[in-house]
């Protein structure tokens, strides 16, 4: 790779980094092609990216991201998995793959901002995802409403059957 090829991959690398809201650090050591092939689809499933990188060209891309406090993780043979939306669900695909595939071994992660370590990762693998927590918080939301308008509904039918009683025995009597 000559000077020109590892300032642009350096340079697309930190954009990358940059627009993430998730990074998880990985040990790939002993995996072959396929097997990688395989993670890079499964990730790619869940809007998430599986990439392959250089130590060095990925320590000097991470400069000026939310990367940067991982940087002295980045040895060996090391990937990056990164997810652009929701953080959870490349998370949780992650955690998924690592636990079918023994060779894979997460090490850190960095998720908006915040390093979060392995047990975090776990953590925050076993959250549903933003879609699932919104619907949720949406409905608990409705409650306190849902139950108001039933309370006001029925103090309103219990009003119109007295109503209906009274105009019922005037008429009977």
């Amino acid at each position: 790779m000559n000077r020109e090829e590892k300032k642009a991959s350096i340079s697309q690398l930190n954009e990358k980094f940059s627009r993430a809201s998730v990074a998880i650090l990985a040990e790939f050591s002993g995996m072959g092609v396929e097997e990688l092939r395989e993670v890079r689809k499964e990730l790619r499933s869940v809007d998430g990216e599986f990439k392959v990188v250089k130590n060095t060209v990925a320590i000097r891309a991470s400069m000026g991201t939310n990367l940067e406090g991982i940087s002295v993780y980045f040895k060996g043979s090391t990937a990056v998995a990164l997810g652009y939306a929701d953080p959870v669900a490349p998370t949780k695909a992650l955690k998924d793959i690592a636990e079918k595939k023994s060779k894979l071994k997460i090490r850190i992660g960095v998720i908006e901002g915040t390093v979060v370590s392995l047990d975090d990762v776990r953590k925050i693998a076993k959250l549903p995802s933003k879609e699932i927590l919104l619907g949720e918080l949406l409905s608990r939301l409705n409650a306190p409403l849902s139950g108001f308008a039933g309370c006001l509904n029925g103090v309103l039918s219990k009003f119109v059957r007295t109503l209906s009683a009274v105009h019922q025995q005037r008429i009977d009597s």
